[in-house]
């Protein structure tokens, strides 16, 4: 086990760690593919808990975006959900950096009016692999530069 993979949500005594210890380790095991994950572990007063997976490269890609540690992106991800997305907003509405906003068109967007997916990126190439392997979106169909329109 990897216990560098894992984020707990606050201090825990040694007592505590021995109380819960097990428990995690055997639902952390349970996971078939333990290595391709992060955990973040909420851990209450009353020491119940809450295990959440993160995908690796989501985790190593947001890491990388935000110019910060692997464990430190999942607790962004946790505890200020939406932030990378709110920050690449803020930096593009403000026009900081050279960023674009690009619409995922899907089957479904394109034959059920539904509205499309965007995302703020500074290609292309950044955008489809957001799209793809962030959001996971499977049938991207076209992504177009939309810098005018706001959803």
């Amino acid at each position: 086990m990897n216990f560098k993979r894992v984020v707990f949500s606050r201090e825990l005594s040694d007592g505590e760690i021995g109380q819960i210890g097990l428990f995690v380790l055997a639902a952390i095991r349970g996971n078939d593919d333990i290595y391709d994950y992060y955990f973040y572990i909420y851990v209450d007063q009353d020491l119940d808990i809450t295990i959440t997976s993160y995908r690796s490269e989501e985790v190593q890609w947001q890491a990388k975006q935000l110019l910060c540690t692997d464990l430190d992106a999942v607790v962004s991800m946790v505890e200020y959900e939406g932030f990378y997305e709110d920050y690449m907003r803020l930096l593009w509405a403000n026009e900081i950096g050279d960023l674009n906003r690009y619409v995922a068109q899907t089957k479904k967007t394109l034959t059920q009016n539904i509205d499309p997916v965007w995302c703020i990126a500074e290609n292309e190439k950044d955008a489809l692999y957001y799209f793809k392997n962030i959001i996971n979106i499977k049938d991207v169909v076209t992504i177009r530069e939309d810098n005018e329109e706001t959803f």
